[in-house]
């Protein structure tokens, strides 16, 4: 009786000996090529991300260096929602690691089915031909379909633009999971691309004689702004929370303590302000004055139908109530480069080693 040979296993075989074998096993992949990584920190909500490939000659400028945690490349990756840096293995999924081990469970089922078939035929062959009694072994394999593995790709897709790494995380991040770069800019500038996209085609349903359709739609884009506003700012407020006053971060991260503040100036500066940062201080005068109008606008778009009351009118001295405030796409877009101002400048907040002053432009 031959030795069984595991053939299947030897074909993923980077080590080891014949029967202690050294495997690697390639994890599966989405649709654009990328692997699911899930972050070993259990405050990275949801944890869940992916990582996939970069250009083999990219290098980081110099200028950019200061921005990275770790050099680009393989060894150890960083948390895209929580900055936390670990080896390459800590990242692996545990979805991953079952198909895997559910691959080499099929391997060795396929290789031993091989060796019994081949025992079979071979067996009693060296029996005399015409002999009054004759044995024969057969062996019928049981067919294992092997699973079909589904890695669909997350919504948020981008590429680092200091590394050049592309990944795709839920919706909003803060830190590149290669270089360990501050990204949060990278991600609100998304967000304003895709507002002059739903201004685009607000545009062109006024075009075809669709008013209403096209106010609902630049309601819409004017909403998103201060959405993906808020939700950054109460994002990175939280992660600061937790990284500079971790002993009270339980406490002030809850929903009870911020819940919608992010949605007023004054208030949001308030909760900036334990942390020694005033996010709004790159604004000037005028901007500032136009995010305040434009969030109140905001407002009257979500909870009145775009009709101006009597506060607003007071607030904007050009509007009456009872009618349509207006809205303009240029004015939009403007209001959207404000809050990227403002989010570009809580990028150094992230950065290594990073003091938290912000420091205030001059009024034009």
């Amino acid at each position: 009786m031959r030795d069984i040979r595991f053939r299947r296993l030897e074909r993923h075989r980077t080590g080891g000996t014949q029967d202690r074998m050294k495997l690697s096993y390639l994890p599966p992949r989405s649709p654009s090529g990328k692997i699911y990584q899930f972050s070993p920190n259990p405050d990275a909500i949801p944890r869940l991300f992916m990582i996939g490939d970069s250009p083999s000659d990219r290098q980081v400028r110099v200028e950019n260096q200061a921005r990275t945690r770790r050099a680009p490349g393989p060894g150890q990756t960083v948390c895209p929602y929580t900055g936390h840096m670990a080896d390459d293995d800590e990242f692996v999924h545990p979805a991953d690691i079952e198909t895997i081990m559910n691959q080499i469970e099929l391997d060795i089922g396929a290789d031993v089915s091989d060796w019994l078939h081949d025992l079979a035929g071979e067996f009693n062959r060296g029996q005399p031909r015409g002999s009054f009694i004759t044995m024969k072994m057969e062996y019928k394999p049981r067919h294992r379909p092997r699973p079909v593995v589904i890695r669909a790709d997350l919504l948020r897709d981008l590429s680092c633009d200091i590394c050049a790494r592309s990944y795709a995380v839920y919706a909003i991040a803060l830190y590149c999971p290669d270089c360990g770069a501050p990204n949060l800019a990278l991600h609100f500038k998304r967000e304003v691309a895709l507002v002059h996209e739903q201004l685009a085609l607000a545009s062109e349903q006024d075009g075809a004689c669709k008013p209403e359709l096209s106010f609902r739609l630049m309601g819409n884009a004017h909403e998103d702004v201060l959405t993906a506003f808020e939700t950054t700012l109460k994002a990175v407020y939280r992660h600061l929370l937790r990284r500079d006053m971790p002993q009270q971060a339980a406490e002030l991260c809850s929903k009870k303590s911020i819940g919608n503040v992010f949605q007023n100036i004054d208030r949001g500066r308030e909760k900036y302000a334990s942390l020694g940062i005033d996010p709004f201080a790159v604004l000037s005068g005028e901007a500032l004055a136009n995010m305040r109008l434009n969030i109140e606008k905001r407002h009257v778009i979500g909870h009145n139908l775009g009709i101006a009351d009597e506060h607003y009118a007071a607030q904007t001295q050009t509007e009456h109530p009872g009618k349509l405030v207006s809205l303009i796409g240029g004015e939009i877009g403007r209001f959207a480069d404000s809050c990227l101002a403002v989010i570009s400048g809580l990028e150094h907040a992230l950065l290594p080693n990073a003091g938290t002053a912000l420091d205030a432009p001059q009024d034009e």
